[in-house]
């Protein structure tokens, strides 16, 4: 990914994306956006 979302990870559901970090050191999945695929990367 680009710009503010480098560090993120996307998850496709369907016609839904989940943007996501993960910090492996604190055991953590940090959930940054959820929404239809045509609209989540605006």
């Amino acid at each position: 990914m680009k710009g503010d979302l480098k560090d993120c990870f996307s998850l496709r559901v369907g016609d839904y994306r989940i943007i996501y970090e993960v910090y492996s050191d604190q055991k953590v999945v940090l959930i940054i956006r959820v929404g239809h695929r045509k609209e989540i990367y605006r």
